[in-house]
């Protein structure tokens, strides 16, 4: 066991709260900051719609950066989808690579042998992608529980339940229509939706930030309510997804957080 005067748990959005439940005592039996039994709800997720366009000429599409050049916030409110509410952000312009992040080697997952040839030698040159991620609302049932399996440590392993409500799905099907709307409108040879099971990306939420232990686990600081010397960082204190990757903001938080820490240091630490 190692003391500490105070503890910044950080160990990603889905192994806080199992950290957290793991973490039961006589003081606190349901586990760390957890009278109210809010720790690991409200998990959320991004979704994204992919679509691809086909061109002739030679975008050069090898260059830039692997996650996206143009970002778009022009759906970002959440009713911007007659039907769905949620935000959207979409991204364009993404350097292709053949198969790493956003790679087109499994864009045409129907095509085999001289055929798929064919596609990659033509994807190398006339291939770009639209990326519209979306936004999933808090859902108190999407959530980490402990598991009966345990680590090689003999501590339960958590288990994720998560499904999209019909808002998110709208979204989803939303962005794929508006995707193939601009890719057409590009003047591309060929447009085509990368659809599937519905992806989750991005997991946020199980430690939310809030006011009080009453809708919450943590202050806006990420310092836990119950443990005034235990603070958690990262994505988990979102109180809300929004549709923007959250690298951005998990960095803001944690410097909020940790700036407020450092100036309230003689009366946190235990």
């Amino acid at each position: 066991m190692q003391e500490a005067s105070v503890v910044v748990l950080a160990a990603w959005a889905a192994q806080n709260p199992r950290i957290l439940l793991n973490s039961a005592t006589d003081k606190h039996p349901k586990g760390l900051a957890n009278s109210n039994g809010l720790v690991g709800k409200y998990m959320m997720a991004h979704f994204n719609s992919g679509t691809w366009a086909m061109f002739d000429e030679d975008l050069q599409n090898h260059m830039g950066t692997t996650g996206a050049q143009y970002m778009s916030y022009d759906r970002y409110s959440k009713t911007s989808h007659k039907g769905a509410f949620g935000s959207s952000f979409i991204t364009a312009g993404s350097a292709l690579k053949t198969s790493d992040l956003g790679g087109f080697a499994n864009a045409r997952l129907d095509l085999f042998g001289p055929d798929l040839q064919l596609f990659m030698k033509r994807g190398a040159r006339g291939l770009t992608r639209f990326g519209t991620f979306g936004e999933a609302m808090p859902n108190i049932e999407n959530r980490v529980e402990l598991a009966s399996d345990k680590d090689e440590l003999g501590m339960p392993l958590g288990r994720i339940i998560h499904s999209y409500d019909q808002d998110a799905i709208a979204v989803w099907n939303a962005n794929f229509e508006e995707g193939l709307k601009i890719a057409k409108a590009t003047g591309a040879k060929e447009v085509w939706s990368a659809r599937g099971n519905m992806p989750t990306i991005h997991l946020m939420g199980g430690t939310i930030m809030g006011t009080s232990t009453e809708n919450s686990v943590v202050n806006s600081y990420g310092q836990t309510h119950e443990v005034p010397n235990l603070y958690i960082a990262g994505p988990g204190i979102f109180a809300t997804a929004g549709a923007s990757n959250p690298t951005y903001t998990i960095f803001a938080l944690s410097l909020r957080g940790a700036e407020q820490l450092a100036s309230k240091w003689s009366t946190v630490a235990g």
